[in-house]
């Protein structure tokens, strides 16, 4: 294998966002539920390591169906169309536009009245790291309407 596609969903897991990152790296390695602990450094370091970080090309979250609540395996009532994808080749990027997607539904639901930064503290793990771009007053993002 010499290059990934990533292709998360627009979810979340708990107060905190499962996409990209989540995805890579809980997917990559073994006896995940010891990992869980560890969830933001987790997702973090393990996408560092070469195998992953040198061969991602390309981040689409599917967005099109999602949830915002009891995720990650999300109770119907919960599962929301957010009737977006969101593609980008940087996974920390991604991910931020995602989380702050996610909140912003918590919040507008009235599941939690703000974004905690302990819920994206792996983001800020992850630009540390140099994996991508985690503030998102430094990502450019274009809207492309279909249809």
């Amino acid at each position: 294998m010499t290059k990934i596609i990533n292709l998360p969903i627009l979810k979340n897991a708990g107060p905190t966002t499962t996409l990209c990152l989540k995805n890579l790296s809980f997917g990559s390695v073994t006896n995940t539920g010891r990992l869980h602990q560890l969830w933001h450094e987790t997702c973090a370091y393990v996408c560092a390591f070469a195998p992953l970080r040198d061969k991602v090309v390309l981040n689409i979250a599917d967005g099109i169906t999602g949830c915002f609540e009891g995720g990650p395996s999300a109770k119907p009532q919960y599962i929301c169309n957010y009737n977006m994808l969101l593609v980008g080749t940087d996974p920390v990027a991604v991910d931020r536009v995602g989380h702050d997607v996610v909140i912003a539904k918590r919040i507008g639901m009235g599941i939690q009245q703000e974004d905690k930064p302990s819920a994206s503290r792996f983001l800020d793990l992850a630009q540390e790291l140099k994996l991508g771009i985690g503030k998102r007053e430094q990502i450019k993002t274009e809207e492309l309407l279909l249809g």
